[in-house]
């Protein structure tokens, strides 16, 4: 899977898909998992511990393939040729 990634002040930010955006302090791995609170409409957020990539890895992409039933191109041109 394509992604770009970022490093910096004890994170990283891994971009995955348009509305996807997955960060690690080397403990756990967050991602946005798309539903919101009732009520204050505060998004809700995924967690996977560091130590099971496989586990998070196996979850990030089952989000971006909800994502893209939603919207098939991500916004970035270098993504289209996917």
């Amino acid at each position: 899977m394509d992604a770009d990634v970022h490093i910096g002040y004890g994170m990283a930010l891994v971009s995955v898909w348009a509305e996807l955006l997955v960060w690690t302090n080397g403990y756990w791995f967050r991602w946005a998992c798309g539903r919101s609170r009732a009520g204050n409409g505060r998004r809700l957020y995924a967690f996977a511990p560091a130590d099971d990539v496989a586990t998070a890895a196996r979850r990030v992409v089952r989000r971006r393939e909800e994502l893209r039933q939603r919207r098939p191109y991500s916004p970035h041109p270098e993504d289209r040729s996917a």
